[in-house]
């Protein structure tokens, strides 16, 4: 478990060391919806329509109206015996691996999330005592700076229920990173919940961990 966990924290890094180079987010969280173009097909007639665009279409009525498409700000995940709702502007990715289920939300932006579904044989504390080993070694072996409040403990409604989990302080190329890191009974079995942020992004950090947080059941 400890090999796996410890390639946990290498993919923790990676998804952050991406989640960098691709810049922070423009004034949209989808930078190209400008360039993005769709049909609308109406009765007989085809309009060719733009994200956020308004555009005067025909009813087959001979009616005029005006639409706009949008893109939903707040999408759901429904497997794995949990669900949450999550910003769009994240990316969702899963796999599993050694019957560790490991879901990541991630965007252009520095929030990060890393949801991972251990089998019940495990306990919390085991899970999270693994995860702050594993991740302070690698953190270590990348020679972070660790700063004031590095292992502390710290307190997040997660579903309603309030959960403790404990946090990692350090700086890291220039940047100064903030971890979350809990572990907690779920249905049958046991969610390891990680959020990982710039705290110079920390106001939209806790925007997305809220839509995620507050939701997960």
């Amino acid at each position: 478990m400890k090999t796996l966990l410890l390639l946990l924290g290498l993919l923790l890094l990676v998804c952050w060391a991406y989640a960098r180079a691709k810049g922070r987010p423009a004034a949209s969280p989808h930078p190209l919806a400008s360039t993005e173009a769709f049909e609308l097909h109406v009765g007989g007639q085809v309009y060719e329509i733009r994200l956020d665009e308004p555009v005067t279409v025909v009813t087959p009525g001979g009616e005029e109206v005006e639409v706009v498409l949008r893109r939903k700000e707040v999408l759901h995940y429904a497997g794995d015996g949990l669900a949450f709702d999550y910003p769009a502007a994240l990316q969702l990715g899963r796999e599993t691996e050694g019957g560790i289920t490991t879901l990541t939300l991630e965007g252009t932006a520095s929030p990060f999330v890393l949801i991972q579904i251990y089998p019940s044989s495990n306990t919390p504390e085991e899970v999270l005592g693994n995860l702050l080993e594993a991740f302070e070694n690698e953190y270590r072996a990348r020679q972070a700076q660790f700063l004031n409040g590095n292992g502390r403990s710290v307190e997040r409604t997660v579903g309603g229920t309030t959960r403790r989990g404990r946090v990692l302080a350090f700086r890291l190329g220039g940047q100064q990173i903030r971890t979350e890191l809990y572990a907690f009974p779920h249905h049958d079995a046991v969610v390891a919940l990680i959020l990982q942020q710039d705290v110079e992004e920390a106001a939209l950090a806790e925007d997305y961990f809220a839509v995620i947080t507050r939701s997960l059941r």
